[in-house]
């Protein structure tokens, strides 16, 4: 979904992206704690932190210039699709560390971060009635089938994960970025990251 609008806080314009990426990143913490608990969301806290300090960070080695002159800028820009995806990676090598790749938790976390972020796009711009009520049809169903009938079991994960996919997919199509924006690219790294590790962690079990 494309920006469309900003939300004015405390007299600076942020873009509505950066709103909707803080609140499904504090809504997936919640709902990641409330179903698997305290440590395993804790460790999904923590590589939400990593990914937002690298995705927001990064805008001091991108444009250097003009951080320099306007140090209070950080607060509305980041370091765009290169700062996202390294914070998207830095998460996930973070997840790994922690062995907690390719695992359910991870995955309800990965789910609902996309999911909030896609609905709260649609509530915060203007992107067209079709897109906007596909958008929210999708992700909606997505998130409460994710939440209610999260499991642990391997034939679960795939489906889920590939379900997952599927919906992005088929919300793309309507969407305005199409296949290329952020919010597609990373869904796509997340699965494939996914399914790689839960192959592995089979493997081990075998």
């Amino acid at each position: 979904m494309q920006v469309t609008e900003a939300i004015t806080i405390f007299k600076l314009s942020v873009p509505s992206s950066q709103i909707s990426a803080l609140v499904a990143l504090v809504i997936a913490y919640i709902l990641l704690r409330a179903k698997f608990g305290s440590r395993l969301a804790g460790l999904y806290g923590d590589a939400a932190f990593y990914f937002v300090v690298i995705w927001k960070g990064s805008y001091i080695l991108t444009d250097f210039g003009s951080f320099m002159k306007a140090p209070l800028s950080l607060l509305y820009y980041n370091g765009g699709l290169t700062g996202a995806l390294a914070g998207l990676l830095a998460a996930l090598f973070f997840l790994w560390r922690k062995g907690a790749a390719g695992t359910p938790d991870a995955l309800m976390a990965a789910v609902a971060v996309q999911s909030v972020y896609q609905i709260m796009m649609v509530f915060l711009n203007g992107n067209g009635p079709v897109a906007e009520s596909v958008t929210v049809a999708l992700f909606g169903t997505l998130l409460v089938v994710t939440v209610f009938c999260a499991g642990r079991s391997i034939l679960w994960q795939q489906q889920l994960a590939m379900l997952f996919l599927t919906v992005h997919l088929i919300a793309a199509v309507v969407q305005p970025d199409g296949f290329s924006g952020l919010p597609f690219i990373s869904t796509v790294i997340y699965v494939i990251d996914h399914f790689i590790f839960l192959s592995a962690g089979r493997r081990r079990d075998e």
